[in-house]
């Protein structure tokens, strides 16, 4: 597990300027590996102002992959090469950044338009909020005609602050007890270009893609440049996140390592993890769905 730790924390990435990376570019495949379906069935498109308000509400709670874990041990899966994934918990919270004089959420993807909501998103493995892997400031709004998805809603992403960070370590995480300040933790500097993620809603869920298929960012814990490509879809009650890295040569890194990557396939649950949340059977553990 430590290894997976150290892999997966390398997904804290800082974006290197100018080195998207387009659909042109050929990603590697991997072994063959016992999958289920990786993709929902298609539904009709349709991104309206109303569905901003409906995504706030489904990206927010816990989610957990505790099922998919069971069920790929059933099936002799272990997580990386061995075709399985590893536990997942993600807690979505709402972040309240008011904006400053003069400000009206300029910060964010330099729009100079306001209408941003926020959200913090705590990844960490095993039920354990100690082990996180990845933490991120979200800005959304909604966007009526981007010239690639037209009508959608856009996600920027933002590394934390320092000072954030040591805050949300002592107070439980919680980012209802965080100081957030719309000229520093909404920043350029802090964004990571190139990687905003457009929703659009498919029938009951919402499909998040990025502009390019991938894009290079740089590790600063591997010290080296990786390509991330990332497709996620939310649903009110689930969250599938399909997040694959490999250096610049082709190598694999993280993510579900197969022919047919499938997402981690994280279940809405009612409460946070406790201390004794891995040492629940499988039936206790849907009692929190």
């Amino acid at each position: 597990m430590l290894g997976a730790l150290a892999l997966f924390a390398a997904m804290l990435v800082t974006p290197v300027a100018g080195l998207a990376v387009s659909s042109a570019v050929a990603l590697p495949t991997s072994p063959a590996a016992k999958v289920s379906s990786s993709k929902a069935p298609p539904e009709v498109s349709s991104t309206s102002s109303a569905d901003l308000s409906r995504f706030l509400s489904y990206f927010s709670g816990h989610f957990d992959n505790r099922a998919q874990t069971i069920e790929d041990r059933a099936a002799g899966l272990t997580p990386r090469q061995g075709g399985g994934h590893e536990h997942i918990h993600c807690h979505v919270q709402p972040v309240d950044i008011p904006c400053t004089a003069g400000t009206g959420g300029a910060s964010v993807a330099g729009t100079g338009a306001s209408g941003w909501h926020y959200a913090l998103a705590s990844y960490y493995f095993d039920d354990d909020s100690s082990k996180i892997f990845r933490e991120r400031l979200y800005a959304v709004r909604e966007v009526l005609d981007d010239h690639q998805f037209g009508n959608c809603l856009q996600m920027s992403m933002f590394a934390l602050r320092d000072s954030t960070a040591a805050s949300l370590r002592d107070n439980d995480r919680s980012a209802a007890a965080v100081d957030w300040c719309a000229t520093e933790d909404v920043s350029p500097a802090l964004q990571l270009p190139g990687c905003d993620v457009f929703w659009r809603r498919q029938g009951s869920r919402f499909d998040g893609r990025m502009r390019t298929e991938s894009v290079v960012v740089q590790s600063p814990t591997l010290g080296m440049p990786i390509v991330v490509r990332d497709d996620v879809t939310l649903w009110h009650d689930a969250l599938w996140v399909n997040d694959r890295g490999w250096d610049t040569a082709g190598n694999y890194l993280y993510g579900h390592y197969a022919d047919v990557p499938v997402p981690y396939k994280l279940r809405r649950i009612r409460s946070a993890p406790t201390e004794d949340s891995c040492d629940l059977d499988f039936e206790s553990w849907l009692s929190r769905c």
